[in-house]
């Protein structure tokens, strides 16, 4: 796990003999490449050629002597940095030997050098992992940079029509002050909607992220953008319900024996559910040592609060166990450092928690694996029963759905679920209603909240355009199974993933997610709908799997998102800060959006009468963003709130 960024000038790749005229600006290349420090404490290293640098930190997992990066050929004319890990890198390598190939390091990176020297850009497609890389083909005078499939890792970048800019974050492109701080409406629009910017957008008018399964390949011709990996999910439907779930068993322990290879000392996050708890199982049978575990939770969390669950499942497979508890004023404390973090708003309280809980972590190991991932194919999200059953609600006559079952929905106090699920479930284009399913602000107040000065031309089809793009190819399946395909690469990618990478390696921590792994990948994005939910069962056939490794009292747990409290905090302790975050004089969000709209969704949500929760909280995060990465302004000082007890580990 490291951080990686370059320049490449290849608008003068056909001006100059050798293929390229101007040096790079190796002051820029160094400065980008410290700001990157966090995600690469133990090593640094550069590669600069006329036009193009190479800059590269280094988190030492595998091969910790010996992988100092860029690693090159044999002959030195193609060189990589990479960020992340190549979990099948030893069954390519030996590959890669019988073909002639000659290796001088033990490390997973050398294998993508290689690899890129036998089967070109395709590659890509032999790599069972988490990536972003660059390589640069000195003989070609060509670079070709990569995102894994699932989109674990992420790559920015920053094309000026003649010099391209990469990092795996966004502060190091910030750094160029030819990159401008200007935001980007439609992204903000889509923000709106989702609650993070999905890919290739970020907030940043001018700066992209390569989306998951996407390569991007410069050379003098220019720069190109491709969608390497769009496999097609399918059925095994010559496998009985039982055959189905010893092969998926197989696949998961695989998977996760694979994901623990380490030189140095691995954890597991643990919540109280059953994806990080079937992760602990497989990891303690094959651990000679009892397997490090950390949660966090919160101290006034209510139903919420997932510590005691967690801690039964540790006790259960003897982990050495360490915990985070969290308060109120934790939140105030913490949240405007980890949106400086995460660098792109996502409006889940879930980032700033694993931050706090990442700092613990750190003390005792540098590789954690988590249970991210399992959901999507599974059927694990409550939306999901809405489009599993959706059509015999859309059955019922046109006049009772719109006359009165969504209008009695609408009336509902402080019900904002039943009140999309409503809006969602009615509709019958497919697309409409899996954005419906996610929209934080629904298309008519989002209209609302705009101002009309400011509000995207495009903002009726924005979040359509998102979804479509990633339903293309998939339309012939059953819906269930395109919302967890779309999921798998939309939210995940965007949302999960990007605040998992974000914030772990905030404190120098490696993040993998073993659900992620191709090959059961593979198996469970054909699952019919009838194994996935079963009557109100979600992810049916999963917990038949994960029965081998958890006892039923463990997998009948409810599903309880990792989130905090936020709805009392907004009512309470935390309101004034949130009023004066969002309608102070100085403020973003009255530069973009209606104050007056903003302060009836506040006033309605304080007196309880509504849950605007997630729509106040999208508002502040991206507040916080605007003031840090835009205008670099003071936040508002919060109030001191109640602090029940201090963040504390539990051994």
């Amino acid at each position: 796990m490291c951080g990686i960024c370059g320049l490449y000038s290849y608008g003068d790749a056909s001006s100059g003999a050798d293929g390229l005229s101007e040096p790079a600006d190796g002051h820029l290349l160094g400065a980008m490449t410290d700001s990157l420090a966090h995600r690469g404490p133990d090593d640094a290293g550069h590669y600069v050629s006329r036009g193009l640098g190479l800059g590269f930190r280094r988190l030492s997992i595998i091969d910790v002597e010996g992988g100092h990066q860029p690693i090159h050929n044999e002959d030195g004319t193609v060189w990589v940095v990479f960020n992340g890990e190549i979990y099948n890198f030893r069954e390519l390598r030996r590959e890669l030997e019988a073909k002639g190939h000659v290796f001088r390091t033990r490390t997973d990176t050398e294998v993508i050098v290689h690899g890129y020297e036998e089967w070109g850009d395709d590659c890509v497609l032999r790599f069972n992992g988490m990536f972003a890389f660059a390589v640069w083909d000195g003989r070609a005078r060509r670079l070709l940079l990569a995102r894994d499939h699932f989109g674990v890792k992420p790559l920015y970048y920053h094309d000026d029509g003649r010099r391209l800019r990469w990092s795996s974050e966004l502060k190091a492109l910030l750094l160029d002050p030819a990159v401008p701080r200007e935001v980007d409406t439609d992204a903000l629009d889509l923000y709106l909607t989702f609650r993070f910017v999905p890919s290739p957008r970020t907030l940043f008018a001018g700066i992209k992220k390569l989306a998951p399964g996407h390569r991007l390949v410069a050379d003098g011709s220019g720069v190109r953008v491709e969608r390497y990996w769009q496999p097609h999910p399918r059925t095994e439907t010559r496998l009985t319900e039982s055959e189905y779930v010893e092969l998926l068993r197989t696949r998961l322990q695989a998977a996760v024996e694979r994901q623990m290879v380490s030189d140095v000392p691995i954890g597991a996050l643990l919540s109280g559910g059953i994806d990080s708890a079937v992760v602990v199982a497989i990891m303690s049978r094959v651990s000679e040592a009892p397997v490090r575990t950390f949660s966090v939770g919160f101290t006034d969390g209510g139903p919420l609060n997932e510590l005691a669950d967690a801690r039964a499942t540790a006790r259960l497979f003897g982990t050495e166990h360490h915990e985070v508890a969290l308060a109120s004023q934790d939140f105030v404390d913490g949240l405007s450092h980890a949106i400086e973090c995460l660098e792109e708003p996502i409006s889940s309280t879930a980032p700033l928690s694993l931050y706090l809980l990442c700092r613990r972590v750190r003390e005792h190991v540098k590789v954690v694996l988590t249970g991210q991932g399992a959901d999507e194919p599974f059927g694990g999200y409550v939306r999901y029963l809405g489009e599993r059953y959706g059509a015999l609600y859309r059955h019922l006559p046109e006049g009772l759905r719109h006359h009165l079952v969504e209008p009695l929905a609408g009336m509902l106090p402080r019900q904002e679920r039943a009140k999309r699920a409503a809006r969602s479930m009615g509709g019958s284009d497919v697309t409409a209603r899996f954005a419906d399913a996610y929209a934080v602000f629904p298309q008519g107040l989002k209209a609302r909240l705009w101002r009309a000065d400011r509000r995207p031309a495009a903002h009726d089809r924005l979040a359509r355009d998102a979804v479509d793009y990633w339903r293309h190819g998939v339309e012939d399946l059953d819906p269930l199974l395109q919302m967890g395909y779309v999921d798998s690469r939309l939210s995940l990618a965007d949302d999960y993933l990007i605040y998992g990478d974000k914030m772990a390696m905030a404190s120098s921590v490696e993040a993998r997610v073993p659900f992620l792994d191709l090959e059961l990948m593979a198996t469970a994005e054909g699952l019919p709908p009838r194994l996935r939910i079963r009557g109100l069962r979600r992810k049916y056939l999963y917990k038949k799997v994960v029965a081998r490794w958890l006892p039923p009292e463990v997998i009948a747990r409810p599903k309880r998102s990792f989130e905090a409290p936020t709805d009392r905090w907004f009512r309470g302790d935390l309101a004034p800060f949130v009023r004066r975050a969002l309608l102070s004089p100085d403020s973003a969000c009255p530069q973009y959006f209606d104050a007056g709209v903003v302060a009836r969704l506040l006033d309605r949500h304080i007196s309880g009468r509504e849950d605007y929760r997630r729509q106040l909280f999208n508002l502040l995060v991206f507040e916080l963003w605007h003031r840090k990465f835009v205008t670099r302004t003071e936040v508002p000082e919060a109030p001191d709130a109640p602090r029940p007890s201090p963040a504390r580990s539990r051994a």
